[in-house]
């Protein structure tokens, strides 16, 4: 799922990229993407870079990282200024996503019911996984809880409502072990086991 986080600035600005360091003496700065579009990071893009407007110039690739000059910076002193600037693009510019796939800023902040009417929680957080997102789900007065963000489990996103609709499949949601035949063990039921 792409990553889209926001900026610093209140301005409907995304983050698209982190400033890192100074690299070499000619003003590139090492640059950590904040992004899955490769296109974005290019000669001739425009970005805000600590607020003002900057042109790429030259990109290089040292260890498979960019290291980028930006127009109007010179050397490593004027490198040294960007340390830690967050590079952002307007938030218009970012590409309609597929049916179904969402920007991980804007899942963040849903409340999240189950199929039974149950509210579970806030959605806090989108841990990336080899297979499949995970929703972390801040409960009132439980534990959290992990969404897979599988079709079979998330059934509806409602952005103007601001809901995520899901199924609570067995084993999602209880808080006690689930025993093989999906049934919830508690603690009467294990001072009853056969010797």
């Amino acid at each position: 799922m792409p990553k889209r986080p926001r900026g610093d600035e209140p301005d409907g600005r995304v983050a698209v990229g982190h400033i890192n360091s100074p690299f070499g003496v000619r003003g590139h700065v090492k640059v950590t993407p904040l992004t899955s579009n490769p296109e974005r990071l290019k000669v001739g893009a425009t970005f805000y870079v600590a607020g003002d407007r900057r042109r790429v110039v030259d990109i290089k690739y040292p260890r498979g990282y960019p290291a980028i000059l930006f127009e109007g910076i010179a050397g490593r002193d004027g490198a040294e200024r960007l340390r830690g600037a967050v590079l952002e693009i307007d938030e218009v510019e970012l590409p309609d996503l597929p049916e179904g796939e969402y920007y991980i800023d804007d899942l963040i902040g849903l409340s999240v019911h189950t199929t039974d009417g149950r509210d579970l929680g806030t959605l806090v957080e989108v841990l990336t996984t080899g297979s499949n997102d995970v929703y972390l789900v801040k409960r009132a007065g439980a534990k959290d809880v992990l969404i897979p963000a599988l079709n079979d489990v998330v059934l509806d996103v409602d952005f103007d409502a601001g809901t995520m609709m899901i199924e609570a499949v067995p084993g999602l949601l209880e808080d006690g072990p689930v025993n093989r035949e999906g049934d919830r063990d508690d603690a009467e039921s294990a001072d009853d086991t056969d010797v």
